[in-house]
Order: C-alpha cells, then sequence, then structure tokens
C-alpha cells in the first residue's frame, strides 16, 4: 500500500491546500506524473506550463531547502475534493511572498484554473489562508493586490474581509488589507 506523504494540509469543505514543500515543487517542476501521486489529485493539463512560472518555482523549492522552516509561508496547492465520488483535482494555488515581514504584514496571492472560478472555490481557499496566517500571533496583516478591473478577484478579497486601503505598489492596483484586529471586532 503507498504511503500518503506528510505535508502540512488545509481544509475547507470542498478543498484541501497543500502547503509547497521542496518535494512537492520539485515533483511540479520535473515530473507531472509524481507530482499527481503526491497530490492523490488529477493535475489539469493546462497546469503551469509558463517558462517563468517553473523559474519562480525553482527558486522557491531552493528558499525552502535553504530555510524549510518556511514551509507554509511561500505556495499552497488548492485541490477540490468531489466528497461523493472522492475524485480530485488541482484546480488552483495560491500563498504568500514569504513569512511576515519586521511589522507583522504579508502578503497574499492566489490564482485559480478558468474552470473553477466563480464557484467560491477562491474564497474559500484565501478565507482559508488568512486563517493560516492569523494563527500565527507574529502575523498583524494581511495585503493583497487587484487590478481595479478584476472585479472577480475584488470580489473574492472583499468576501474575505478585506479592506481597500489605497493604491497598490504595483501599477494599476488597489490595496487591500486585513489586520489582526479586524478578526477581533
Amino acid at each position: 500500500m503507498p504511503q500518503v506523504a506528510a505535508f502540512q494540509r488545509l481544509k475547507t469543505k470542498r478543498l484541501e491546500l497543500l502547503a509547497g514543500s521542496v518535494d512537492l515543487i520539485r515533483a511540479e517542476i520535473t515530473d507531472r506524473d509524481h507530482f499527481a501521486r503526491l497530490l492523490e489529485a488529477r493535475v489539469h493539463p493546462a497546469w503551469a506550463q509558463e517558462l517563468d512560472y517553473q523559474e519562480l518555482m525553482g527558486s522557491m523549492a531552493q528558499r525552502l531547502e535553504d530555510a524549510p522552516d518556511e514551509t507554509g509561508w511561500w505556495s499552497w496547492y488548492f485541490v477540490l475534493r468531489n466528497r461523493v465520488t472522492g475524485s480530485r483535482v488541482l484546480i488552483g494555488n495560491g500563498g504568500f511572498k514569504g513569512p511576515p515581514d519586521d511589522e507583522g504584514t504579508v502578503e497574499l496571492g492566489y490564482s485559480v484554473l478558468p474552470p473553477y472560478r466563480n464557484k467560491g472555490y477562491t474564497t474559500d481557499a484565501v478565507q482559508a489562508l488568512v486563517g493560516w496566517a492569523f494563527g500565527h500571533p507574529e502575523v498583524e496583516r494581511v495585503i493583497a493586490e487587484a487590478r481595479p478591473g478584476n472585479t472577480a478577484s475584488v470580489r473574492v478579497l472583499q468576501k474575505a474581509g478585506f479592506n481597500e486601503v489605497g493604491p497598490g505598489l504595483q501599477r494599476n492596483h488597489i490595496r487591500f488589507e486585513r489586520t489582526r484586529h479586524d478578526l477581533l471586532s
């Protein structure tokens, strides 16, 4: 019987989020079949074929090799679970741009494949990631940026309790944040 890989996991009603580890990220880059086995999920044919994405993930794997305690502060994979059939499919990913800075801020990003958008999955994943981040006492603020015309992404952030706080650092983006104080009020 195959042994299930021990990855850090978060569960929502419909999703399982798996924290990117060195092994998982390296498999994603080099061996799609092994990647699918580690996730215990089908990987969509359109999944992350861009060269710059693979370079980014390679850098992330190297970072985690150097600092394994940062697992969870980088990438997470979003796996949709079908509770009736037991089937699983990788539908997106997201995470943070590293551990909290000196002010306790982390930046969140996310992406879901087109066939799975506008079904609430992204909101579920974002809420799970925000909850995970605030489970660490050093985190005071989670920020994210979105283009004003990307109404779906803006709506996800609003549903997840983020507030618009002004222009983003990226050109033509709006910055959103959710603070620990927001959780308490």
